[in-house]
């Protein structure tokens, strides 16, 4: 069983929006943009409880309630005909579907009622998206609900009515507890509510209630006796979970962090019960709220790694929590005219398996702005974030955020950034690569950018003199400023996509713009080397320092010199 698009019209803030699903779903999006209301559609369509008590006025879109309520989610169902999910589909809808069919759709309807002031959910299914019929249904419970399992968690759930509602769950059963436990129990249960009642407290309120009551009339027969009713089938209320410290001492669960990580271990376990009879799909809300960065951490192994979260709903704005996300599908709620949505199914790839964590948090931050530029490493960073502290301070808060790639190519995040619809900048070196045993170089920088925008990489540089090459770095930056000025209309093509080529690297960009000042630094710390050399010496540490010195008139310089251009991209687009 595949979940495969959830169509949403007229609910809530959602006009029409139609977006593609996978199994596991992420939904990314600035705050008030609709996350919520987009697992509500999904509770509406799925969960019988949430759905029961219809629609309000304020669910129809514009409050317009002359237009009806649509939500559709389609299901593909030829994946695997053996699959347990797959068989609970057949069943649930026996008579409705054949046993070729390759995908079903559920859909919700509603129209507002003015007399009853609410709109009726009324739920249809089918193989044919223009020929649905009626869900079979007894007053406010559809068929679908025997077998769908809709687990809502949020950052509020409360640990103590979750363990209530699950220690009740397995002691409600004869079989729960033995004949011999039960008969010890209710001996023991008798002996305390006995004890209880003898208190001297219990007697001496006896004896004030019957006086105080024959002031209002005297009855000389008159008695009251106040007695525990522990009871065996109320046990459960009596329950509390502990844990254990080191000393084995126990003591209530306290802080907010160890109740929510216990609350929702009690809800996977809750739910692993229904598994072979229910299908368990899960919509999570920003679950890092109040939670430790080693306590998300932990979530997110158990979230993309257990299979009880299969099918999966996730709303968050931690990139700790989709640290170990893989094979997932992300979905991007933004507005343009209205709320619209794209999505793009993400693997992390194979070269980058043990550098998911890192991959995986850089992406999660980046895929909430709107523009992104994308830099080879951290002197980039320093210096461009320094630039635009005095272009534009509050850049992120329009939307803009500067990522290092460091180690991980830049199509890995291009991909998914451009997919989302966000606005991706880049800024790379004019990197070569000599060929193993030939006189010539892969000209590697420039062909990165050709393979973001899809066109055909340029040919291998030739004539290289492989000695020099090796010795003597001079003769490498010659050529690599040989070839930037032999490529004019490749280098056109790419600034029009936003994509900018250094004509050699970041220190010699900005050697070009402010040589005495790199020079004087190097000076300054008594070296002999040049301002790109001694740069380069220390990348980070030396940038810092030459960065923190800059003056306005040299900022105003950098900013404005075609070599970073980039930078002006950034601040328009941010402005936009």
């Amino acid at each position: 069983m595949i979940l495969k698009q959830l169509t949403v019209k007229n609910f809530r803030n959602f006009e029409n929006v139609e977006l593609d699903l996978t199994n596991r779903n992420i939904i990314f999006g600035l705050n008030d943009i609709g996350k919520s209301n987009f697992l509500s559609a999904i509770r509406f369509l799925l969960d019988r409880n949430y759905r029961k008590n219809g629609f309000m006025d304020s669910d129809f879109y514009n409050k317009d309630t002359n237009r009806e309520i649509e939500i559709t989610l389609n299901i593909e169902i030829a994946d695997d005909e053996e699959n347990d999910d797959n068989k609970k589909i057949y069943t649930m809808m026996r008579g409705s579907i054949s046993s070729d069919a390759e995908e079903i759709y559920i859909q919700l309807r509603s129209i507002y009622d003015g007399e009853t002031l609410m709109g009726q959910p009324n739920l249809f299914w089918g193989v044919d998206l223009e020929d649905l019929e009626e869900v079979p249904s007894s007053q406010s419970f559809f068929e679908l609900d025997k077998y769908f399992n809709v687990i809502y968690i949020d950052s509020s759930v409360q640990l103590e009515d979750t363990f209530k509602r699950y220690s009740r769950e397995i002691l409600k059963g004869e079989s729960s507890i033995s004949k011999e436990e039960r008969k010890t129990l209710k001996t023991h249960i008798e002996n305390l509510n006995k004890s209880v009642g003898k208190l001297n407290t219990i007697k001496d309120f006896e004896k004030e209630l019957i006086d105080e009551y024959k002031k209002f009339k005297d009855d000389k027969n008159f008695k009251v006796s106040i007695q525990s009713e522990i009871e065996l089938s109320n046990i459960h209320n009596k329950l509390t979970p502990y844990i254990l410290d080191e000393n084995l001492e126990n003591y209530p669960t306290s802080g907010d962090g160890r109740k929510k990580i216990l609350a929702y271990t009690l809800l996977t376990l809750e739910n692993r019960r229904l598994e072979e009879r229910k299908i368990n799909i899960f919509l999570i809300e920003e679950l890092e709220n109040h939670l430790h960065r080693s306590m998300q951490i932990a979530l997110s192994y158990q979230i993309f790694s257990d299979e009880i979260f299969k099918y999966l709903f996730m709303t968050t704005h931690s990139a700790l929590i989709v640290s170990q996300m893989d094979d997932v599908n992300l979905i991007k709620l933004f507005k343009e005219n209205k709320v619209v949505g794209k999505s793009y199914v993400y693997k992390v790839p194979h070269e980058y398996k043990t550098l998911k964590q890192k991959l995986n948090q850089n992406l999660a931050e980046a895929i909430y702005a709107d523009v992104v530029l994308l830099v080879e490493g951290p002197s980039e960073k320093i210096l461009f974030e320094r630039i635009m502290k005095e272009k534009c301070e509050r850049y992120e808060s329009l939307g803009g955020y500067i990522l290092e790639v460091d180690g991980i190519n830049f199509k890995e995040y291009y991909t998914v950034l451009i997919a989302l619809g966000i606005k991706v900048i880049v800024k790379t070196d004019n990197d070569l690569k000599k060929v193993k045993g030939k006189n010539e170089c892969n000209l590697l920088g420039i062909n990165r950018c050709q393979r973001l925008i899809g066109v055909i990489e340029l040919p291998n540089l030739k004539g290289i003199d492989p000695i020099k090459y090796e010795k003597d770095l001079s003769y490498i930056v010659e050529r690599k400023n040989y070839v930037f000025s032999k490529i004019r209309k490749t280098l056109k093509r790419q600034r029009g996509n936003n994509i900018f080529l250094s004509r050699v690297d970041l220190e010699n960009d900005l050697y070009e713009v402010i040589p005495k000042i790199m020079d004087d630094l190097a000076k300054k710390k008594n070296s002999k080397k040049n301002g790109v050399d001694y740069l380069q010496s220390a990348k980070l540490i030396n940038m810092i320092e030459l960065s923190t010195g800059f003056s306005q008139q040299t900022i105003n310089k950098i900013y404005k010199h075609e070599r970073f251009e980039c930078l002006k991209v950034l601040v328009d687009l941010c402005h936009r």
